[in-house]
């Protein structure tokens, strides 16, 4: 089951940057932060600590991208 979330979190995270490539920048980062959930839950069932974290951070980025989207 978990090496499902596995490849769900990677189709999601392509799907962000496909929606970005065509630049529809909110709904790609929503679909990133989606996707890194996945990833961060994944890589606490496997203790892949150092991978949690880049998610974490990312996570953080992406919601940072939102809230200045939303201002403009």
């Amino acid at each position: 089951m978990i090496e499902v979330l596995g490849w769900v979190s990677t189709l999601l995270v392509l799907i962000g940057f496909y929606l970005n490539a065509n630049q529809r920048l909110i709904p790609a980062l929503i679909v990133w932060i989606i996707g890194d959930v996945g990833w961060i839950i994944y890589d606490i069932v496997i203790n892949n600590y150092s991978h949690m974290t880049l998610s974490t951070i990312i996570i953080l980025i992406n919601s940072y991208g939102i809230f200045k989207q939303k201002r403009k």
